[in-house]
Order: C-alpha cells, then sequence, then structure tokens
C-alpha cells in the first residue's frame, strides 16, 4: 500500500499513517516523534545538518521499526520545505532509511519504497547511486515486468528533476529490460524518453555515445528528434567538447531531419549552431576555464547545414562565448566562410585562435581577414600547431602547404616596403625590423623581386617628413630650458614638481620656479634627512617637503619660515599634506602635471581639470572612474563636468574619463594645442564597440575644434589631445607612451596617418627607469601650452628643406657621421644655426642613416639567400 504523499512540509504525516495501519501500539510514539520532527523542520532552511543531528536524537528513542518511517518523513518534509541546504539534506534522510532497512534486516515496503524513491527523484534530490541500489532492489523483489517500468519511470522522472542521468542508466535500463523480455525497441524509446526529459542537465558524454548506437539500429520518433536540439547542459561551460552529443544527432537522424526541414531548433538552425559554439568554446579545468577546440564532428555536420543557415542569413559570432571570455576561433571561421554560412566580421585587433584545419586557404584568401591572420602568424612565428619553428618566420613558411598565403604575404611585404620610404622616422624603423622578421628564406623565395622593391626605397623619404614636419628640439619654453640648464641639464632634475600654472624644477642644491612669463622664483636647499625633497611654489613662497624613514610622509617647511618644522599627514593640515607629496607614476595629474588643487584625505587621485571657476577630481567609486566637484565643503557626492562636456561623447562613443582634460590658460598665452575663450582642453571618446580585446578607436576633440580619430592597441598609451607644430602646422596626436616605458615618455603621432613622428621624454632621471637618454627632455604635457619655437629663423628654414637635400644629409652621414652631416646642412640648408635645433637634425639624420644601411643589410641578406 502506498501512503498519501503530503503537499506542504508541515504536512507530513508518514510516521503516523504507518503506525495507524502496522503498528497501532506505537501510535502514540509516533506522534510524539513526529512533533519532534516538525518543531525542528523549519530551521533546516539555515542549518540542514543541525537538522539531521536533532532527527538523529528523535531515532534514539524510537524502536528501530519506526526509523525508516522516520528517516523517511524527514526525507519528504526537507524536500517539501525546499531550499539548496534542504535539498542537500534530503538524500542523506533517504539514505538513512535505506541504511536501517538493511542494518536491522527489516521487511520493505515495496509500494512505499518505490514511491518514496520516485517522490525524491522528481524533487532533483535522489543521488546516482540510489538509481543503481534502487535497479538491485527492485529487479530482486518485483516480477521483471513490473520491475522495468518501474525503473524506467524513476530515472525519467530523476532527469525530469533537473538531475542529471548517470553514464550507466543504460545498462540498467537493458539489463532489466531483458530479464523481462522487453526488446530493443521498448528500450529505445525509454532511452528516447529519459534524453527528452534530461533538457537542462549535463548528459554523461559516455551516455550520448550509448544512445548513439541504440538509436542507429532503433531510430526514434521525429518528436523526439526535435528534442534532442536541445540537450544543451547549464552553466556557462562545459566539462567535454560537445562531439558526444553530435555524434547523437547525428546517429539518430537528427541532423537529417533539419537538412530535410521536418525539425527546426528553437531559435533556427543558426540560433542553435550560434548557442553551441558559445558554450563549448571554453571548458573548465583545474585552473579556471580554457579555450577549446570545437569537436572535430561539427565540421562533419556544418556541410549538411550550410544550406539551412544559408537560407536564414543570421550571421555566426565565432569569438564570443558564454562565460564572457572572448576567442577568435580560426578554423570554425575557415570552415564557415568554405561552406558559405554566414558570419560576423571580428573586429580589428581580436587575435585568432586554433589557426589550423582543412580550410585555412579560404580564410587567408579573405581580403580582411586574410591579412590579420599573415600579421598574427608572422608576428608570433608559431604554426598550426602553436610550435616555433628553427629559421621559419613568416607565414609562407609556417603554412607550407596554404598556397594562399603567398598573395597575402607579398601585400604585406609591399605597404612595409611603402612605410619604410614614407612613415614618420620611428614608425619607419620600426617598419624595417618587421620586414626583416617577414621576409625569411621561404618568403623570399616565394616572392621574386622583393630586394629590388626595398633597395629602391629612400631613407630620405622619413627623414625629409621630419625635417619639414618639426622636430621636438625645435621647440622649446625658455624660462623652463633656462632652470634645466642651470640645473646641469635634464640629468640634473631630480624632481619636477607642478603647482599648474607654475612648474618647480628641483636639483639637488636649488629649486627653480618657472611659469609661462618666466622665472618664479628660486631657492637654495640646505642638505636634510629624507632625500631629495617635493617642492612646490604655491602662492608667493616654496613648499619643501622631505620623506620620512619609510619612505612615507614625513616632514616639511615654508620657505619664508624655515626654522618652523611641519609633520605631514596625521592631524596636520590636509593641503599641506597633499601639496608635500607627490603622487606615484600611474598619476594622471603627475604626467600632465594638472596639479590644480589640493586633494582631501582619503581620495585617490586620478586626475583634475578646471574651467577656470571651480576644480574637478577624477576619482574611482567602484571600478569606474568619474569626476566630481570640489568645493570648500569637499568633493561633491554627484558626478558631474564642466559645461565643456555636457553634450556628451555622442552615440557609439563614451568619455574616455581619464583623459579629458580642461584648464584656463594664463593671459597671453598662444597654446600650440589650442584655445578658446581663454580655455585649453579635450574630449576623448572611446567606441562602445571595441574593434579587439586590446585596443581601442578614440576620437579626440579640443576646445578650438581640431579634431581626430585615433586607432591604437591600448599598450601604446591613450590619448590626450592634439598639438599643432609652430611653423608647419602639422597636427600630431599627442598620447601617453607606448609599453613598460608610456608614464616615462609623451608620443607624438601624424593626425593624418596615425605614423609616430617623435617622442620625448616627460619625467626626470630620478624616476625615470625604461626610457633611453637619447630622446629630447620635456616638461609634463600640461605646460606645453607654453611651448613655442625656439629660433623661427633655423625652423623656417628645415620647413624649406627638399628631397635632395635630405638625401645628401644621409649620404653625409653614411661616410662621415654627424659632424660631416651638420657641415652639409650648413652648405645645403643655411640659416639652421640654433644649438638644439642642430642636435635635432643630427639626431634624425643618425636614425635617417641607420634605416638607410638597414636596408641594405637586408637586400644583401635577401640576394644572398636567393643564391643559395
Amino acid at each position: 500500500m502506498t501512503f498519501t504523499f503530503p503537499t506542504s512540509f508541515d504536512a507530513v504525516c508518514l510516521l503516523t499513517d504507518w503506525a495507524g495501519r502496522d503498528r497501532p501500539d506505537l501510535l502514540v510514539r509516533a506522534r510524539q516523534a513526529q512533533e519532534r520532527l516538525h518543531r525542528h523542520l523549519p530551521g533546516a532552511r539555515r542549518r540542514a545538518e543541525d537538522f539531521l543531528r536533532a532527527v538523529e536524537g528523535v531515532a534514539r528513542d524510537l524502536p528501530v521499526e519506526m526509523l525508516p518511517w522516520l528517516w523517511d518523513a524527514a526525507a519528504q518534509g526537507l524536500v517539501l520545505l525546499g531550499g539548496d541546504k534542504c535539498l542537500w539534506a534530503a538524500p542523506r534522510a533517504y539514505a538513512r532509511a535505506r541504511r536501517a532497512e538493511a542494518e536491522h534486516g527489516l521487511a520493505l515496503d515495496a509500494e512505499h519504497h518505490t514511491a518514496q524513491a520516485l517522490f525524491l527523484a522528481r524533487a532533483g534530490a535522489l543521488p546516482a547511486k540510489e538509481v543503481r541500489a534502487f535497479q538491485e532492489w527492485i529487479t530482486a523483489t518485483l516480477a521483471p515486468e513490473r520491475a522495468y517500468p518501474a525503473l524506467a519511470a524513476l530515472v525519467t522522472a530523476r532527469a525530469a528533476g533537473g538531475s542529471a542521468p548517470a553514464a550507466g542508466t543504460y545498462g540498467l535500463l537493458a539489463r532489466t529490460a531483458a530479464a523481462a523480455g522487453i526488446g530493443q525497441e521498448e528500450v529505445a524509446r525509454a532511452l528516447a524518453d529519459l534524453l527528452a526529459a534530461s533538457r537542462g542537465t549535463a548528459v554523461p558524454p559516455a551516455l550520448f555515445t550509448k544512445a548513439a548506437a541504440v538509436f542507429a539500429a532503433a531510430p526514434p520518433g521525429v518528436e523526439h528528434l526535435a528534442v534532442f536540439w536541445e540537450l544543451f547542459p547549464p552553466g556557462r561551460w562545459v566539462r567535454n567538447d560537445g562531439g558526444a552529443w553530435l555524434h547523437l544527432l547525428e546517429a539518430s537522424g537528427a541532423v537529417e531531419a533539419v537538412v530535410r526541414g521536418e525539425v527546426t531548433p528553437r531559435g533556427g538552425v543558426a540560433g542553435w549552431l550560434q548557442r553551441f559554439v558559445r558554450l563549448y568554446k571554453y571548458t573548465g579545468s583545474s585552473q579556471g576555464v580554457m579555450a577549446q577546440r570545437m569537436p572535430a564532428r561539427l565540421y562533419g555536420v556544418l556541410p549538411r547545414l550550410a544550406p539551412r543557415l544559408r537560407a536564414e542569413d543570421r550571421p555566426l559570432d565565432t569569438w564570443s562565448s558564454e562565460c564572457g571570455y572572448s576567442t577568435l576561433d580560426a578554423e570554425l571561421l575557415a570552415a564557415c566562410l568554405a561552406h558559405g554560412v554566414p558570419v560576423q566580421m571580428p573586429a580589428r585587433g581580436r587575435e585568432f585562435v586554433f589557426v589550423e584545419g582543412p580550410h585555412l586557404g579560404r580564410l587567408f584568401g579573405h581580403p580582411v581577414l586574410g591579412p590579420r591572420l599573415e600579421r598574427q602568424v608572422s608576428r608570433h612565428h608559431r604554426d598550426s600547431r602553436g610550435e616555433l619553428r628553427s629559421g621559419a618566420r613568416s607565414a609562407v613558411a609556417l603554412f607550407p602547404g596554404v598556397p594562399e598565403v603567398v598573395p597575402v604575404v607579398g601585400e604585406r611585404v609591399r605597404r612595409l616596403v611603402g612605410e619604410v620610404g614614407a612613415a614618420g622616422l620611428p614608425g619607419a624603423a620600426a617598419s624595417l625590423g618587421v620586414l626583416e622578421g617577414v621576409l625569411d628564406d621561404a618568403a623570399i623565395a616565394a616572392l621574386e623581386g622583393v630586394e629590388e622593391e626595398v633597395a629602391a626605397v629612400e631613407a630620405a623619404g622619413p627623414l625629409l617628413r621630419a625635417l619639414r614636419g618639426g622636430l621636438p628640439e625645435e621647440l622649446g619654453w625658455p624660462a623652463f630650458d633656462a632652470a634645466v640648464a642651470e640645473l646641469g641639464g635634464p640629468e640634473g632634475v631630480l624632481r619636477v614638481c607642478s603647482s599648474w600654472p607654475v612648474c618647480t624644477l628641483v636639483g639637488r642644491e636649488r629649486a627653480i620656479a618657472v611659469d609661462h612669463a618666466g622665472r618664479v622664483g628660486a631657492l637654495e636647499l640646505e642638505p636634510a634627512e629624507g632625500g631629495v625633497p617635493v617642492v612646490r611654489r604655491l602662492g608667493e613662497r616654496f613648499l619643501v617637503a622631505y620623506a620620512g624613514e619609510d619612505g612615507g610622509p614625513g616632514w616639511a617647511y615654508w620657505s619664508d619660515r624655515p626654522g618652523e618644522r611641519l609633520e605631514v599627514g596625521g592631524a596636520g593640515d590636509w593641503r599641506v599634506a597633499d601639496w608635500a607629496r607627490e603622487y606615484s607614476v600611474h598619476s594622471v595629474s603627475e604626467w600632465s602635471g594638472y596639479r590644480l588643487a589640493a586633494v582631501p584625505p582619503r581620495w585617490r587621485d586620478e586626475g583634475q581639470l578646471s574651467d577656470g571657476t571651480g576644480v574637478w577630481l577624477a576619482g574611482r567609486r567602484g571600478r569606474a572612474i568619474d569626476w566630481f566637484a570640489l568645493s570648500g565643503e569637499g568633493v561633491a557626492g554627484e558626478a558631474s563636468l564642466p559645461a565643456f562636456f555636457a553634450e556628451g561623447p555622442g552615440e557609439g562613443w563614451a568619455w574616455e574619463r581619464e583623459s579629458l582634460s580642461l584648464v584656463r590658460l594664463p593671459e597671453g598665452v598662444e597654446s600650440p594645442l589650442g584655445q578658446a575663450g581663454g580655455l585649453s582642453g579635450f574630449r576623448v571618446a572611446a567606441a562602445t564597440e571595441r574593434p579587439g580585446r586590446y585596443s581601442d578607436d578614440y576620437l579626440v576633440e579640443g576646445v578650438d575644434g581640431r579634431r581626430a580619430r585615433h586607432h591604437r592597441a591600448r599598450a601604446m598609451g591613450r590619448p590626450w589631445g592634439v598639438l599643432r607644430f609652430p611653423g608647419s602646422g602639422v597636427e600630431l596626436l599627442v598620447t601617453r607612451g607606448h609599453g613598460s616605458v608610456q608614464l616615462e615618455r609623451a608620443c607624438c603621432y601624424a593626425v593624418e596617418d596615425d605614423t609616430l613622428q617623435w617622442e620625448v621624454v616627460t619625467v626626470c632621471g630620478k624616476r625615470r627607469r625604461w626610457s633611453r637618454g637619447d630622446l629630447p627632455f620635456f616638461p609634463p604635457v600640461g605646460f606645453w601650452h607654453f611651448l613655442g619655437l625656439r629660433d623661427a629663423g633655423s625652423s623656417q628654414a628645415l620647413r624649406r628643406v627638399g628631397l635632395e637635400e635630405a638625401r645628401a644629409l644621409v649620404a653625409a652621414h653614411r661616410s662621415g657621421g654627424a659632424e660631416k652631416a651638420l657641415a652639409v646642412l650648413d652648405e645645403r640648408v643655411p640659416g639652421v644655426v640654433h644649438a638644439e635645433v642642430r642636435r635635432g637634425v643630427a639626431r634624425v639624420v643618425a636614425g635617417a642613416a641607420a634605416l638607410a644601411e638597414g636596408c641594405a643589410a637586408l637586400v644583401e641578406r635577401v640576394r644572398a639567400a636567393r643564391a643559395g
């Protein structure tokens, strides 16, 4: 007899039902135990372990024949109470009931046992091991013709309850069916029902594989075939590659049903494929998740699905995943191109993985994707297995069986050769380095005449562009230059301390403050503990601050009261403490020089800007950077920006908040960074749809309307503003430096073609770790408003340089070094007389000569390789 199952946890009465039927003499004790059970049950939602211990206490006071019914009642209550903790405890209570039956040799009520197992299975609370135990018990207890349907109902209900079927479920069904004399067709139907009920669970690959063999012999009906397409596992990544599931779809006829149009997966064929690719792109591992290849069976199914995919015309995204990471699968993308499956175009900068498969030629031959893939392959020098091969650097050598590679490499080589002859000098040198890497023996053999193209390159081209566009040595800030010279040159400047618009340069024995108009003041420094001090000009006096013994806040004094020692930090004046502190090298305020106001305590400075009436501070609220107005009452609670940014970045763009800038210029300043209404600054926006994982598109707009679009890899530094070079009118996009030196340098790229024109060092030697000493030393970029031509006559002379003069300068340097080059300069380009400008000319001519020599060496190597 099966007892009626309750519908709520407080209605569980299994113990009294059993006692009333089988042991009326124990009915009173059953009621008492049941009341205790009900008292403890609500607490199981919070502490399920305590509930199980409480039931153990109840069990100790009961005769053994009551124990299975007590624990089964507890299991029912836990299931009906619900919640993760209760569903964790319910199978443990069920197991205690079975253990009590076994340990005390109690007779089992077959109908109750079957119904109880089915009750837990439907709730998803029956472990797989209990299914096997149930099969062993039911086949030993019931007649075979009754055991098989009971087992089939149990495993199907368990799957419908959200529990993944065990890998050995088919074996249990098959053995039980064989004992009952049931044929393979019925077992196949039961297995199909089981899989249909398993939607949303992680069906083991072994069960898929076994089912494929069964369905190959006994195909399921169309109603099951449609459901088989929906057997996606839960979660955002998987533990296998999905190949076994695809095997089931093929063997069962589900693929053929889709091909014939009899079945359409939910969301269409394209929707199914997109979901499969996104889910199976990453697999779990001991270290988190890792990218994995699509299963080989997918590439067998894809050609058959291609007609329907083309008809639906919903482009496939081949890089994104359910877990949030992205991996551009080259093998999948190539297969889709080969079979005409519509695909979304991956953005620039997104790297390919799994560069292999029989269709790579279609990918290399694609007009957009082919060049991207070739650049990546040639950059990393890895073949389809991700391995380095000795002597192989180009895609031609790394993929010898893909003829479509050769024209792609040839086009890239021609483009690189063009850049060597026409880009800015730093860019030309970088392109030559890439070209040397691309031209390995295989590429040389495949590209006839490449040495002649390289031999035709003239290093005079980049040199001419540098001389006519403007050299950084032509620009100067007289007061700053004089202070640097007074302190012993760039290496004598130990700190640069901003209190904008004043810049204080600190040497070993003296600090000099300068602004746009000239020298503001100077201060002799006495040796003291704490090393080189931070010195700032604030109003009419200097604040001099030394670090403490641990490198943290120390002590300070005002220049007009040198005998009064101030303790920095603690309960002292927070404004003094902030001005006394030099921010880290990661600070935007230090790199730009825009230290406009003292920052309140516990506020991490991420930048400052001003419209002349107020100051805004950039800071982090959570993970995002935003701007907040600063007043005498402190930092505002709500984010805001000056009116210059009121229009917003526009659709498809978002403020690059760390790069926004605005400042009111001192009277009489004509800034090369532009100005309007006394203000100068830039709106910098980044595209919301990033072109690649590590790159961005930027839009930079100045207050005077100057504008630049910029596409850069993120490692190459954030854009800051647009400088119009005095005298030449060439517009240069100013960015932070690149790579590990980005906080030490400022780079200037030509707005017209994004090629690097020149770069300068903007931090003093004390804070410089990576930058070369041969680059010009400039103030922080916020002080570039005060830059002008050092000598207009010398600059005008350089603007008149022609190609013949540039050739003569390169030839002179190659034959006689800098001295001869400067002699030719005086002869062919008279009027370049300023010493710093001449030093700049010597620097770029040396770079052009090195470029010419590099081209000559490359030509010689190519000719030698071709000669054998």
